[in-house]
């Protein structure tokens, strides 16, 4: 049987435990909404789903005056926050509290410069919900390579996706700085997303292989991913189905590590469905 080594990171982040312990309270009473999945793994929003957790992905309009409605962990932009109150909602707020301090700082920032950067990717719910602060003067930067192209300015702010691989961050502020006389940057990538990417260097050297563990749409366990493959021979799963013989050939040591949203319960059967594989070699 090939020998398991999984990362000490494995499972959810407090950022995720903080919210999915605010949303089963919630709807203990009833109903509960969701703009967005709660968080980024489909079977644990799947779950939450059959306990009264429902996901109105999309509008605010879907949900009905008076109705409960939970901000998930990556936050929402804050018309759409202020569209929920003006229709009595009763608002549960289970943003992450890192993402919290980014908006905050993002906020503040605006208020002192003409830009600010947000170094992570446009499309991801958090950036939406903290640029949404300032909008006119918020300008995403998914790294280096197109901060090269930003025209050059006196001042200016910088902060991170929470997520975001710290090489990219550090590398694009590197390139701001070049443009800019005075750059204030604010390194807002969670310490736990830091430990993270950090473990799983470590990890890599020690395996043959790597099972990044977490959902398809989850940013932070794509930033593992990436991270992961260019260390060592890596793939990116979701559900034990996913484990295949072929990948475990000739392995011995198989390293598991896992994203931020990623429950124990499916870390144990993915190192069972291992552990049957290997064994029966």
């Amino acid at each position: 049987m090939a020998k398991i080594l999984k990362s000490c990171y494995c499972g959810f982040c407090s950022g995720v435990t903080l919210a999915i312990k605010k949303a089963r309270k919630a709807s203990a009473g009833g109903n509960i909404y969701t703009l967005g999945p709660i968080i980024h793994n489909p079977q644990v929003v799947e779950n939450l789903r059959r306990n009264n957790i429902i996901d109105q992905s999309g509008s605010p309009a879907k949900i009905s005056s008076g109705s409960c409605v939970l901000i998930r962990s990556h936050g929402i932009p804050l018309h759409i926050e202020k569209e929920l109150e003006n229709k009595n909602c009763r608002i549960v707020d289970a943003t992450c509290p890192k993402v919290k301090k980014a908006q905050e700082i993002f906020s503040r920032l605006a208020e002192r410069y003409g830009r600010v950067f947000i170094v992570g990717k446009k499309t991801h719910p958090e950036v939406k919900g903290i640029i949404s602060r300032a909008p006119r003067k918020g300008i995403v930067l998914p790294g280096p390579k197109e901060a090269k192209k930003i025209p050059s300015g006196k001042k200016t702010g910088i902060i991170a996706q929470t997520t975001y691989r710290r090489e990219v961050f550090f590398a694009t502020v590197f390139e701001i700085i070049k443009k800019f006389d005075v750059v204030e940057m604010h390194n807002t990538i969670c310490q736990e997303t830091i430990c993270r990417q950090e473990e799983l260097k470590k990890l890599a050297k020690k395996v043959d292989v790597l099972f990044i563990v977490g959902g398809k749409n989850s940013s932070n366990t794509k930033r593992l991913f990436e991270l992961g493959r260019e260390l060592a021979d890596a793939y990116h799963i979701e559900i034990p189905s996913e484990v295949l013989p072929s990948q475990l050939k000739g392995r011995e040591n198989i390293g598991i590590a896992t994203g931020a949203s990623t429950p124990m319960e499916i870390v144990e059967e993915i190192e069972k469905k291992i552990q049957k594989l290997t064994k029966s070699k």
